[in-house]
């Protein structure tokens, strides 16, 4: 059994894998908590890995773990936790990584390891020739060539970010939650910003991916993940590959080329 770990902003994702699937039989989530110990973070992943098995940690073999973050802070603790809590080493997933993708960046340690392993999943589950939209915390556009070069990409603010920071900002204007308003033009104020954020969200989508194509003078696939990805999905006016384990995927794809032998 493999165990991955995507370690995102405001939560994380855990993975539980038969070891020769890529994707994960059940994933749950947490808050990504700066705060946490060696220790929590380990009962806490081993109370999950127990409610998947319905049995207890002793009966199960974990053959390898691993994990991508973009929160450094708490790195330490899951590199700690590994091996008392799971008898596994686990493997920190970086852009020095042997990877099937060749990242062509700036700097590349500075690359988010989600954007990492999201391309290589993507290229391992649909080829080259993509755009990878990752909607979470931030909002990620990565383009994959059809050779499985990465060339770049770009960063918007979240979609909760941008939520939370207009309802602290203004005095007026209530927090809202996500999701498809009653009418584009809408009568009261919560299914104005409803419809603002949802619609607005679904034309950056449209308009950015519109701009890499003219960019590059060519059309690309678009492959969605993220938190909000199932809802805007269907909304998107062009053909969209939704595929809500991406990042799951790719970490297990990465560690199978490192450590899976």
């Amino acid at each position: 059994m493999f165990i991955g770990f995507d370690i995102g902003n405001t939560s994380t994702m855990m993975g539980i894998h038969r070891d020769d699937s890529p994707v994960p039989v059940r994933t749950f989530r947490f808050k990504s908590d700066r705060s946490c110990s060696a220790d929590e973070v380990g009962a806490l992943a081993k109370g999950f890995l127990d409610m998947s098995c319905g049995c207890e940690m002793d009966s199960v073999r974990v053959s390898g773990m691993a994990f991508s973050s973009v929160v450094r802070e708490l790195n330490p603790a899951f590199m700690a936790m590994s091996m008392p809590h799971f008898g596994a080493e686990i493997y920190e997933i970086t852009s020095s990584s042997r990877l099937s993708i060749r990242i062509n960046y700036g700097d590349p340690a500075e690359l988010g390891a989600d954007r990492i392993v999201n391309a290589e999943a993507a290229f391992r589950e649909y080829g080259g020739g993509c755009v990878i939209i990752d909607i979470g915390t931030a909002a990620t556009f990565c383009v994959l060539l059809e050779d499985g070069v990465f060339d770049g990409g770009i960063i918007a603010p979240g979609i909760g970010t941008t939520i939370s920071a207009l309802s602290e900002k203004t005095s007026r204007l209530p927090k809202i939650e996500f999701g498809r308003p009653d009418r584009l033009v809408a009568r009261d104020t919560v299914n104005a910003l409803k419809s603002g954020f949802f619609y607005g969200w679904i034309s950056l989508v449209e308009g950015i991916v519109s701009r890499i194509e003219s960019e590059y003078g060519r059309k690309f696939r678009v492959v969605l993940t993220g938190g909000y990805s199932g809802e805007m999905a269907p909304h998107i006016g062009r053909e969209t590959i939704l595929d809500p384990l991406l990042t799951m995927k790719g970490i297990w794809h990465v560690y199978r080329m490192n450590r899976g032998g």
